[in-house]
């Protein structure tokens, strides 16, 4: 799986997601851990959304087991996406982007699921789109979060010693 999806993964994120991420820099000012933040933002509200229906069908008839146990799903899946928001958040990129290749095998399977997801496109009712929008969204935080952020601007002694005479 290495040898076969990690070109791939290096596509997506030099020549689609890496001008994204430059894009939204350029036009909003926020950088990639922000985006990808976003994204996950998102995503976790098209959980909830993805979620609700069964969870309250298992209430309406009265099925204690099912609902709770539809709720902590609810609740893991939540979990794991803050952890993920705080795993973006705190990165440190100093020595190039660690999430890179350490997310690989997380892109993989997320695209994976999104793909099974869009075959079954022509059904799709509102928690299948809430699905596919959670997948996407998540598809997209984790490349963001995988692209580089922009280097800081350095300026020069020259530089600093003129804007302080000014």
């Amino acid at each position: 799986m290495r040898k076969t999806f990690a070109p791939l993964d290096d596509v997506l994120i030099e020549w689609l997601f890496q001008p994204l991420a430059d894009l939204i820099w350029r036009r909003t000012g926020l950088g990639r851990a922000a985006a990808a933040c976003f994204c996950l933002d998102v995503t976790s509200l098209s959980w909830i959304v993805s979620r609700s229906a069964g969870m309250s069908d298992a209430v309406a008839a009265w099925d204690a087991a099912t609902a709770f146990l539809d709720l902590a799903v609810l609740l893991l899946g939540l979990v794991a996406l803050i952890s993920l928001r705080g795993l973006f958040r705190h990165a440190g990129l100093q020595q190039g982007n660690p999430l890179r290749p350490a997310m690989r095998p997380h892109r993989a399977i997320v695209l994976l699921m999104l793909g099974a997801r869009l075959m079954q496109l022509p059904a799709l009712d509102l928690t299948g789109a809430a699905d596919v929008a959670m997948l996407a969204f998540a598809a997209s935080g984790l490349y963001l979060g995988a692209c580089s952020e922009r280097p800081p601007v350095r300026r020069s002694w020259a530089a600093l010693i003129a804007a302080s005479r000014a």
